[in-house]
């Protein structure tokens, strides 16, 4: 079945899982170490967990180009990046892997978007 889901389900960057099979149904980026970033971060992934949203977490040491570019590869159906140029224009970026739209929501908005 993977196989299948595999060569079916995928474009050049990498997998699109759909969101009823997807191993993580978000894939949340931080960007920066500052205390505020962090803390936001954190939270969110705390608050997304409890709510009973899968989350991949990448709080790695790494360029913000490679996270993005694993985050495609992997396919997951929902990157939500924290960072603080996504706080300055008033939020979270939010990403759909299917079409690539990029956003800046609201933690409330993001919540309702993914839940």
């Amino acid at each position: 079945v993977m196989g299948v889901i595999a060569e079916k389900l995928s474009d050049e960057r990498g997998l699109v899982w759909p969101d009823a099979v997807a191993p993580y149904r978000v894939y949340l980026i931080r960007i920066g170490e500052g205390e505020q970033t962090v803390t936001q971060a954190d939270e969110l992934y705390r608050e997304l967990r409890e709510k009973g949203v899968e989350v991949l977490y990448d709080d790695r040491d790494e360029r913000p180009g490679a996270k993005f570019a694993d985050a495609e590869l992997l396919g997951i159906p929902h990157r939500v990046t924290v960072s603080e140029r996504a706080s300055e224009q008033g939020g979270i970026e939010y990403v759909s892997r299917r079409d690539g739209d990029v956003s800046i929501l609201t933690q409330e908005e993001l919540l309702a978007k993914l839940i």
